[in-house]
């Protein structure tokens, strides 16, 4: 069915009611709809939330942040109560029948602050605040866009002064550079008369168009969108999937399973894997939909795309994984959050890890490093916050085979998880580069959590199979992925790609290339244990690197590639990165002692760490912190032979 069209699903009614839930929710607590106590999750509409939140990182006050925001300048669609009156930025534009969101922050005598949203009509342009009437949008004629394109692509509409439009019945979003968005291929948009901008793109692989129409009040401008092709990987065998994306999650929307539909077709990704999972209670957001799916494509899935309801299971001092295919749900969703029901940091993850994997799924470590390692690699910052989003197990687990891959693209430091990966591969694990967003579909603006799904991405070679979410897991397993924000990589060692595994002799030499095409990129290069191998500068229209290495032990060998911020990727810096292809010696595979020393550093590290900062019940604590020693001491046997 086409996107553009309402669609509904069969869906069970046990999610519907769900759906209906969330709503219920909702209306009752605002953004925080899902726990009332997740302060980020009530901005998650507020226009400004990114200068917010950059200011709040900094001094710990969101009141203190919001003040200084405020502050700076008069900001449009926002009213501002406060103990010396009432300021009303400038007012947006508004449309008799079709309301816009106007934010009202409230700032109290004792340094709290509020925030509500008000839909508020052109017709009646006027908000009650207090038994104050105030002015809070400006009344202009209406005239109509429609936008019509090919295929299900990205729209984004915006009048003179800025102000986003969308059509009824989408949720309204905005991206990591704060442009509106929303998709379909057909679809009317009542917007001001006078000039509106479109823009139009369609994911990875396209480019995106912006198109400037005037319309007369009462008229219809009519604008056809087709962002060119970039590049094209299914021609090779290559399709792209974004494996840990929230359809609810908290924020000022609720999101239903037609709107991920909609959000993957407009993408043009080829696997999405929209994982249940908790906050910090025992909720588990969209639990219903993946119990009640799971082993099963959902609905919208077809030639080309394939939707999956999985898993993210979550211990915020251990880390985050996400399970891609699982054929039921796990006994456990989290540990150790306090005001869940598996309180304790206990069984290790080692036993979430293997029980998903028992159930069929691939497992990836999620966004396993929040900030870069320093250039010594010492982990003082991957340890600095106890509940926080760090992959800290996933050395020990990595050790014992019980997980898949690690997200080398995900919302959080891209470097520092290159690190972390390249100390496993070195020590001769074979995990997959993947790439999972953790994008919240209810959030509408959050630089990050609220862009399209799919806007980084790991690539799996199918190796001739029909899409599928069987053929992506086993392209997982296999190591045959490529992960990107924004630019095309390539990589081939001796007519080898990612995953292949060859065995040499000391001394041969290999021929390697690879090469980068797409938005962004101003670095290509070759890496492997001892660091950059080769690299080259590219242009604007790509660039390639080639090295003949002489061997002089097992090793891997994998390419990179690097940029600055750009348009088109959704993302701090255009970024792709390949899974290796591994190179073993008379067929022993490589194994660093550099790197096993440093694996074994940082289990004990994490030893202690727990130790201190775990939550364990009195009464069980040494049994439990035991069973979390002997997954270490198990690992640690691994790293001790290589060391």
């Amino acid at each position: 069915m086409c996107c553009g069209e309402t669609e509904t699903f069969d869906l069970p009614a046990e999610v519907i009611e769900a759906i209906a839930h969330y709503r219920r929710l909702r209306a009752e607590r605002g953004g925080d709809w899902g726990d009332e106590r997740v302060e980020f999750s009530r901005w998650a509409g507020f226009p400004y939330v990114g200068e917010v939140f950059e200011v709040y990182a900094r001094t710990g006050n969101l009141a203190a942040a919001l003040r200084e925001v405020v502050a700076r300048d008069v900001l449009p669609g926002v009213v501002v109560i406060a103990e010396q009156g009432v300021t009303v930025g400038p007012l947006r534009a508004a449309l008799p029948g079709t309301p816009v969101p106007v934010h009202v922050v409230t700032f109290d005598a004792a340094g709290g602050v509020d925030l509500a949203t008000v839909e508020v009509d052109g017709a009646e342009p006027v908000i009650d605040l207090g038994g104050r009437r105030v002015a809070a949008v400006r009344p202009v004629p209406a005239a109509t866009v429609r936008l019509t394109a090919p295929q299900c692509v990205r729209w984004s509409v915006t009048d003179a002064d800025g102000t986003a439009w969308f059509p009824p019945g989408v949720p309204r979003k905005w991206d990591y550079h704060g442009r509106p968005f929303f998709h379909g291929h057909d679809v009317t948009v009542a917007v001001p008369a006078g000039e509106v901008r479109v823009g139009c793109a369609r994911g990875l692989g396209f480019g995106r168009t912006e198109t400037a129409v005037r319309v007369d009040a009462g008229g219809t401008a009519e604008v056809a969108g087709d962002p060119p092709l970039l590049f094209d990987p299914p021609a090779s065998g290559w399709y792209g999937g974004d494996l840990h994306v929230h359809l609810n999650y908290s924020g000022d929307l609720v999101c239903t399973p037609e709107d991920a539909a909609r959000m993957q077709r407009g993408e043009g990704l080829h696997l999405l894997n929209l994982v249940a999972g908790n906050f910090t209670t025992s909720m588990v957001y969209d639990r219903d939909l993946f119990e009640r799916t799971a082993g099963t494509d959902l609905p919208w899935s077809g030639p080309g795309i394939v939707a999956r309801a999985g898993v993210e299971f979550r211990n915020d001092l251990l880390g985050h994984v996400h399970a891609l295919g699982p054929s039921g749900p796990p006994t456990r969703y989290q540990t150790g959050h306090e005001r869940s029901e598996h309180p304790d940091d206990w069984p290790p993850n080692r036993d979430a890890c293997a029980e998903l994997q028992s159930l069929g799924a691939t497992v990836g470590y999620a966004h396993p490093v929040w900030t870069e390692f320093p250039v010594d690699g010492s982990t003082e910052r991957f340890f600095a916050n106890p509940r926080s989003v760090e992959a800290r197990e996933l050395v020990a687990d990595a050790a014992l085979g019980v997980v898949d891959s690690i997200d080398v693209i995900s919302p959080f430091d891209h470097d520092g998880a290159v690190f972390l990966y390249h100390r496993l591969l070195s020590c001769g694990l074979r995990l997959a580069a993947t790439a999972g967003t953790d994008c919240f579909l209810s959030f509408s603006r959050m630089p990050g959590p609220s862009n399209p799904p799919g806007w980084g991405r790991v690539y799996a070679h199918l190796d001739g199979a029909e899409l599928s979410v069987a053929a992506f897991q086993d392209a997982i397993r296999a190591g045959r992925t490529v992960v990107t924000n924004g630019p095309w990589l390539t990589l081939d060692v001796d007519g080898a790609g990612p995953g292949a595994v060859l065995d040499r002799t000391a001394g041969a030499v290999l021929a390697v290339r690879a090469t980068v095409t797409g938005p962004g990129a101003t670095t290509v290069a070759l890496v492997g244990p001892e660091g950059v191998l080769a690299s080259s500068e590219v242009n604007g229209d790509g660039g390639e690197v080639r090295a003949d290495l002489a061997l002089d032990g097992p090793t891997w060998i994998a390419a990179t590639a690097r940029g600055e911020e750009h348009p088109d990727v959704l993302d701090y810096r255009a970024f792709a990165h390949t899974s290796p292809v591994y190179v073993d010696v008379a067929g022993a595979r490589v194994a660093r002692a550099a790197d096993a020393r440093w694996c074994l550093d940082l289990l004990d590290t994490l030893e202690a760490f727990v130790a201190e900062h775990g939550h364990f019940a009195p009464e069980t604590r040494e049994e439990r912190l035991g069973d979390l020693r002997a997954v270490l001491d198990e690992a640690r046997g691994f790293y001790r032979a290589i060391a």
